[in-house]
């Protein structure tokens, strides 16, 4: 359903939608009621890239879901193009429709493509940044949601780590950079993962539940394709005495 506003095409709401703010209002995300929606870790992975964005570069977000990472970026970062890779037709339609809710049709552009089939879109050595927020769980660990949408947005049914960074590899120009977030438990089979490729480690946060636990649950990677030493940033805490965490945190 689309209601015109000032001239313009603006999308409206389905019964079973939400109109949620994001960065406190700058931004707004529709998302469904029951099926995917974002959670803590897109915005941990957007603000870890966000301060190495330059306006020339091109990005590729692959696993976008409903947009909420690629809309941040341009909205933040304005960088020259962010081109959004969703499978999910249903989270594919709806990340077009936030993109245009935020006006940002010039910056961010939405592609419903199996990841695997990216070789035949885009040329090697194509995108300076490639962000991902992949399917965490790998295939009989845990409870499969009976909702599909959420199965396939959480577990590896389409696409494996190996693929992913495999893909991602190719994509990336010789300076480019990957940047990933996993659960901590999947930090060693992911550098095991990026030694097949010509991607190495390059800079490493972890992100804790709260201060004073002794795991981390989270971190994002950022991996590079010059052998660098790995610089290892301070670490997020999700909940604190300001409240859950958010880019702006002390806004």
């Amino acid at each position: 359903m689309i209601a015109k506003s000032r001239g313009l095409k603006r999308p409206r709401l389905f019964a079973d939608e939400t109109p949620d703010d994001l960065l406190h209002g700058e931004l707004k995300l529709i998302q469904r009621r029951k099926g995917y929606r974002y959670s803590v870790d897109a915005l941990l992975l957007a603000d870890f890239v966000l301060p190495g964005i330059k306006s020339g570069h091109k990005i590729m977000d692959l696993g976008a879901g409903s947009g909420v990472i690629s809309l941040i970026l341009a909205q933040r970062a304005r960088p020259a193009e962010v081109v959004a890779v969703e499978i999910q037709k249903s989270l594919a339609v709806m990340a077009r429709r936030n993109v245009a809710l935020n006006r940002l049709e010039g910056r961010v552009k939405i592609l419903n493509l199996d990841a695997r089939k990216l070789r035949q879109k885009f040329p090697a050595q194509s995108f300076d940044l490639i962000v991902s927020n992949p399917p965490f769980r790998k295939v009989g660990t845990g409870l499969l949601s009976p909702n599909r949408e959420r199965a396939l947005a959480r577990y590896e049914l389409k696409l494996t780590m190996p693929e992913l960074i495999s893909i991602c590899d190719h994509r990336l120009k010789p300076k480019g950079r990957l940047a990933l977030i996993y659960p901590f438990e999947r930090l060693q089979e992911l550098v095991a993962a990026l030694e097949k490729t010509s991607l190495r480690p390059g800079r490493l946060k972890f992100a804790f539940h709260k201060k004073g636990d002794p795991v981390p649950i989270l971190f994002c990677l950022e991996a590079v394709k010059t052998r660098q030493a790995l610089k290892l940033e301070p670490p997020w805490f999700i909940e604190s005495p300001k409240g859950r965490f958010s880019i702006d945190r002390d806004r």
